[in-house]
């Protein structure tokens, strides 16, 4: 399947510089009963969108595939246009930090939302936390390169999750969206159950559940193209446009792609990175030590999978990498 209409459309700020951004979430059909949204159903996914100058949107229908199979997965999906593309504000840059920052704004938000939700479904099904929350980390072609890029889960989570914000800033508006979709989300839901331990738990602490990530790149842009589209600067986010205090390291994304379970898709017949190149790097990125990255070639795929066949492979290889999760 294919993206649908989404289930919720809205603006998120830039953590960049406030630019505002438009976003799309989709919700899958688990998540309409009750008996099915349970814990273990709250996972999400990011699919970020290839380079605007070149046409690229939250329409592209790569992006359209690669979500439609997620959400299939019941996987949360959420995708938005980077600054310049559709109806965001803004420009592309010469550098990617601030497509970065763009990013790291809904990735943000997926973090609160996914939190949140867990939360509420927890308490209408009276049930303790169990299973981890897990997000996927994903982009086509340039969306591919930010996404390889964004900060390590435990700085987002202590920039977006961890302690109070200051109103009016991007930080806070985007944990205030999470919260307010979140609650619109599950007004479908019966109230929660009756519990005669139920007070006693109000006043417990709460506690946050613990959070998992795993990366999926498609068409991933490799030397020299990546570096050209990054103006061969060293990606970092700054929040709010400040680069002192407030800038957040980007991630290496060496590091984070073989530390986190990763399923890199790419065709042998890619026109923007040779299939050598693609080929070697998948090989040495596998080998790392306790690696968790996947590469899977497509036979006669170029780099806008318009090929007979190739689309289909490519879903087919996304079914199981998803079936196969821990």
């Amino acid at each position: 399947m294919d993206l649908p209409s989404p289930t919720f459309s809205f603006n998120l700020p830039s953590v960049h510089d406030d630019c505002q951004l438009e976003c799309r979430l989709y919700l899958p059909h688990q998540l309409q009963n009750i008996e099915s949204a349970t814990q273990s159903s709250v996972h999400g996914a990011i699919v970020a969108h290839p380079y605007a100058p070149l046409g690229g949107c939250y329409d592209d229908p790569i992006v359209g595939f690669v979500g439609g199979e997620l959400l299939q997965a019941g996987y949360i999906v959420g995708t938005f246009n980077f600054r310049g593309a559709g109806s965001s504000e803004g420009r592309t840059s010469w550098t990617g930090k601030p497509e970065l920052g763009d990013y790291v704004s809904l990735y943000g938000f997926m973090l609160n939302y996914l939190q949140e939700l867990h939360s509420t479904l927890a308490s209408r099904q009276n049930a303790p936390p169990s299973e981890a929350i897990h997000l996927v980390i994903g982009g086509y072609s340039f969306g591919s390169l930010i996404a390889s890029h964004v900060p390590p889960l435990d700085v987002m989570l202590d920039l977006f999750c961890n302690g109070p914000t200051t109103p009016t800033t991007p930080i806070y508006e985007i944990g205030s969206a999470a919260q307010k979709i979140a609650a619109q989300s599950t007004r479908h839901l019966p109230p929660a159950k009756q519990n005669p331990d139920q007070d006693n738990q109000a006043d417990q602490p709460t506690s946050r559940v613990v959070t998992t990530i795993s990366y999926l790149l498609v068409s991933p842009l490799l030397p020299p193209v990546s570096q050209l589209l990054t103006a061969f600067s060293a990606l970092s986010v700054s929040v709010g446009g400040k680069s002192s205090a407030q800038a957040r390291p980007a991630g290496r994304p060496a590091e984070q792609l073989s530390a986190h379970r990763t399923l890199a898709l790419f065709g042998d017949q890619d026109t923007f990175t040779s299939a050598r190149k693609l080929q070697r790097w998948s090989a040495e990125m596998a080998r790392m030590s306790q690696s968790g990255f996947t590469g899977c070639e497509i036979e006669g795929a170029g780099h806008f999978w318009r090929e007979n066949g190739v689309e289909t492979r490519a879903r087919r290889a996304l079914q199981e990498w998803l079936q196969s999760r821990p």
